[in-house]
């Protein structure tokens, strides 16, 4: 492999000499200095036509990676002007339109294995340049158009000749301790692999450049820094380093992972607050750059790099302690995503887009009343409890604004976010129907409005009127309801936020989409979790819910009229109309209400979170105000209004619809046997978990279904009442009173393994077992208690049987008899035991001379050992000879034929012989 890629080195450089097409410049750093046809800062590549004739280079391919050279082939003309350059634009869009190429991929930079390769429509390979990492907005080429010597730009020149070039970039200055926990005091030294730059540093988060403080002597910190540093040449040639950057914890340990993040204007962003930043729709958002650095509870570096800090969240913006996005800007050279597992829940490791919140309108101490626990303990519930929605996935966390403690925090998945849809469902950027409410409804992905993108709410509208304007009572028309839209997300979501209460949903904090690409997931529409800090009677009221307490009703979502103007609850009236819809509601809440949704459960997940941030509260506190005992109290109500919701919630539903529901009724499963029931959604009730109990309502239809084991009957108690057949594996009951379902099965048919072995082992002996040649060993055979095996050894030639040995002696009482039987009562292992025979031979002798007109014939001597009569084979001069069987021993061939006399075979009275 490694003289394969070194020929390959060789033959690109050779090729990138003489190829009349070469690779002239590129940037993965395009953040903000050169705009595509679509107004957007896609990377790039120039390509230079170094001959007097345009080059047409349709059907040429172009690629980011070694391994797949015909990634992209230009689809149609595009034309590259005689000693002149052409663009191709990296955006993923796979298209040339209007004089605009875009090829099928993005690059990013930071990764450290793309390349950049062109080859001509017969896959010869014209230029190749492996990707580095540019600072933003720079861009690599050659010093100019066409030459050998490639540079950096700090002004890209893509379109025009190559001009402004840089030798390279300073090498970046290295600290001589690592980031993390330090007792006491940390003294860091500062060196450069260039002895000709002076290094620059800052301690309070900003960035250093040539005007910050000299590096001269080690640096001691005694309390918690983010320490920056940057290195200029005194070289002219040379661009100034990439910043380093450490946060170092002096005497600041904690619980949870840290997240420390710095920059210039990150706290005009985080600390100052200003309104306007972060404008949403009607102006660009103020989005100031800096760093993070992700750590683990033990203060360990897991991950780090530079991006984009922006707004997130609106009356909690007015807080002292706020929340807001970051981006990792691949762009800037550093890294391309925060990489670790973040979220407990998930097994995603990259995210280049997180959301942090300090609570938001949870928040402890600003809001009355706040737990710290509500958004992120939603979303968490929803998670574990499998509902059909996307949530924003959490990870407590502590965060440091620019050294200085900022208090508890919660890092969460961005679910609105092209990454997350393509990571999990396959469904990428330009694939995807989002649509978002928040007091207006716009569209997400692409950001668009509001009002939103025409075609994405023509889509939505087409099946919203379809819903509502046809009865849904008409299996068909539900059945094609059903085809587009996720009926069971839509289930989960108004039982969700009718359980918590919520009181700031559907006409805000409302999301949902479609994925438009036929070999991804989740092409239906379904809803997605937004903020769920409004809950359990906290906050304000934005959604006009008739009640915001414990014992509210479960059908209010049917009252609230069109909350939003999106036709959610419209849908969801015109739903409840179908008779499978309302049971699969009915029985939904019940699957949830017995399992994640019960008191105990929803109570004990409460107290597991809570347990989480505890330790780390009183620093919250000190930070920010309030006091221990007070939030205790106020995590200490939630807990209450779950204790009080769980008993209102399922009383409820008869009061909701009192001429379709009875109950609630106790139902209990039992398994008599081996086997496995589902009852409803995924309750699986076996002998393990036998007997199984929770409520169910009458009025809808419980069904129970055989998975697993040889089914019997059924039997129900009371006995006739309901009309069943007990002989079919699935059973359908609308429940009259409490009721006890029992499922027989058979029970299965005892088996035992027997184990067969010959000892010693090596010998071509096998095993005659009930009629099947059994030659590997050992080999196991399952068996029925009761069957008969006989076994008749089939022993090598060279080997005589000795006995049979079981482990129960009782099973093969005769085992000195070659064929036998047993009875199968037991697993064991049944050993043949063979030995080997003495050694016959044959010898074969004789030196006769026979000479011309020789009368009197020479002698060939055959002699044995064994047991007669014996017979054997010899070959004449290479011709073999008829067998000759004899009692005599020696026996002598007579010959007057001169030649070569070889004994080739022989056997005794036992058959068996050597040489």
């Amino acid at each position: 492999m490694r003289k394969i890629f070194h020929l390959l080195l060789c033959v690109i450089c050779f090729q990138s000499v003489n190829a009349q097409l070469l690779i002239n410049e590129y940037s993965a750093a395009n953040y903000d200095s050169y705009q595509d046809n679509y107004l957007e800062y896609e990377d790039w590549v120039e390509i230079y036509n170094s001959t007097p004739n345009p080059i047409d280079i349709n059907g040429y391919f172009i690629t980011d990676k070694v391994s797949n050279p015909t990634k992209w082939q230009v689809p149609s003309s595009f034309i590259i002007p005689a000693n002149d350059v052409g663009i191709i634009f990296c955006s993923g869009r796979d298209e040339v339109s209007g004089g605009f190429a875009h090829a099928n991929f993005k690059i990013t930079q930071t990764k450290g294995n793309e390349v950049f390769m062109i080859s001509d429509a017969s896959q010869v390979l014209l230029d190749s340049i492996s990707v580095r990492p540019n600072l933003k907005s720079h861009s690599m080429g050659r010093e100019t158009n066409g030459s050998s010597t490639w540079a950096v730009f700090d002004n890209a020149t893509p379109s025009t000749a190559n001009v402004g070039s840089f030798q390279r970039y300073a090498y970046t200055p290295v600290f001589s301790i690592s980031s993390g926990y330090y007792s006491g005091s940390a003294q860091v030294i500062i060196t450069s692999a260039d002895p000709n730059v002076t290094i620059y540093y800052t301690t309070d988060g900003s960035e250093p450049d040539n005007t910050s403080a000299q590096y001269t002597t080690p640096i001691t910190f005694v309390q918690t820094t983010v320490l920056k540093a940057v290195a200029y040449s005194l070289n002219p040639n040379i661009l100034p380093s990439f910043i380093e950057y450490n946060t170092y914890f002096i005497d600041d340990t904690h619980t949870i992972p840290i997240l420390s993040v710095s920059g210039d204007s990150v706290a005009v962003l985080i600390e100052d607050g200003l309104q306007t930043i972060g404008g949403g729709w009607n102006g660009p958002p103020h989005e100031p750059q800096g760093t993070i650095e992700w750590f683990d509870k033990n203060g360990v570096l897991i991950d780090k790099g530079t991006g984009e800090f922006n707004k997130h969240g609106n009356d909690s913006w007015a807080y002292d302690q706020r929340g807001f996005d970051y981006i990792m800007r691949d762009q800037f050279g550093y890294n391309y995503a925060l990489k670790d597992k973040l979220f407990m829940t998930k097994d995603r490791d990259k995210f280049q887009r997180i959301i942090v919140k300090a609570a938001a309108n949870d928040n402890y101490p600003e809001t009355n009343g706040g737990a710290h626990i509500r958004d992120q303990y939603v979303h968490h519930l929803s998670q574990l409890a499998d509902l059909r929605m996307d949530e924003r996935s959490y990870q407590s966390c502590i965060v440091y604004l620019n050294g200085d403690y900022w208090g508890v925090y919660d890092l969460r998945e961005k679910a609105d976010d092209h990454d997350f849809t393509n990571y999990y469902y396959d469904q990428p950027s330009g694939q995807v129907d989002y649509l978002k409410t928040w007091g207006q409804t716009w569209s997400e992905l692409p950001k668009v409005g509001p009002p939103a993108a025409p075609a994405v709410m023509a889509n939505w509208n087409t099946i919203e009127n379809y819903i509502t304007s046809n009865p849904m009572n008409v299996q068909a028309n539900y059945n094609y309801a059903k085809g587009i839209f996720n009926t069971g997300s839509i289930i989960d979501y108004f039982l969700l936020n009718s359980y918590v209460v919520c009181s700031d949903w559907l006409n805000w904090n409302t999301a949902w989409w479609r994925g438009l690409n036929p070999t991804g997931d989740k092409k239906k529409w379904r809803y997605v979790l937004w903020d769920m800090d409004a809950t359990f009677d906290h906050y304000i009221n934005y959604t006009n819910v008739p009640s915001t307490s414990p014992t509210a009703d479960p059908c209010d979502p049917s009252s609230l009229n069109d909350p939003g103007g999106q036709g959610h609850v419209p849908i969801w009236n015109a739903l409840l109309n179908n008779d499978d819809f309302f049971d699969d509601y009915l029985n939904r809440w019940q699957d949830l209400a017995n399992g994640p949704l019960s008191c105990d459960y929803m109570v004990n997940l409460l107290d597991s979170m809570i347990a989480v941030i505890d330790p780390e509260m009183p620093g919250q506190i000190a930070k920010w105000g309030g006091n221990y005992a007070t939030w205790q109290s106020n995590v200490q109500d939630m807990r209450n209004f779950i204790l009080a919701r769980c008993d209102s919630m399922n009383a409820g539903f008869v009061p909701c619809y009192p001429t379709l529901l009875s109950g609630p009724y106790n139902v209990t499963v039992e398994i008599i046997g081996i086997g496995e029931v589902e009852m409803s959604n995924d309750n699986i009730i076996n002998e393990i978990n036998t007997p199984w109990t929770d409520q169910r309502f009458g009025g809808v239809i419980l069904p129970f279904e055989v998975k697993s084991g040889t089914f019997q009957n059924w039997e129900i108690i009371p006995s006739g009442v309901y009309v069943y057949d007990p002989l079919v594996d699935t059973l359908e009951l609308d429940l009259q009173g409490d009721v006890t379902v029992i499922a027989n099965f058979i029970p299965p048919t005892p088996t035992r393994d027997i184990v067969y072995k010959v000892e010693p082992a090596g010998t071509t002996t096998s095993i005659d077992v009930n009629g099947v040649n059994m030659n590997i060993f050992p080999t196991t055979v399952n068996y029925t208690i009761g069957d008969t095996v006989s076994v008749i050894p089939q022993i090598d030639p060279l080997w005589g049987f000795s006995y049979w040995e079981t482990d129960s002696v009782i099973m093969m009482p005769l085992n000195t008899n070659p064929t036998d039987s047993f009875y199968v009562d037991y697993h064991d292992t049944v050993v043949l035991h063979i030995y080997e025979l003495p050694t016959i031979k044959a010898f074969i002798s004789g030196n006769d001379t026979i000479c011309d007109n020789e009368e009197t014939p020479a002698e060939v001597s055959i002699s044995f050992s064994g047991i007669s009569p014996f017979t054997f084979v010899y070959k004449h001069n290479g011709i073999e000879q008829d067998p000759i069987p004899t009692d005599l021993n020696p026996y002598i061939i007579k010959t007057n034929e001169q030649g070569v006399y070889e004994l080739i075979s022989f056997s005794d009275a036992t058959e068996i012989g050597g040489i």
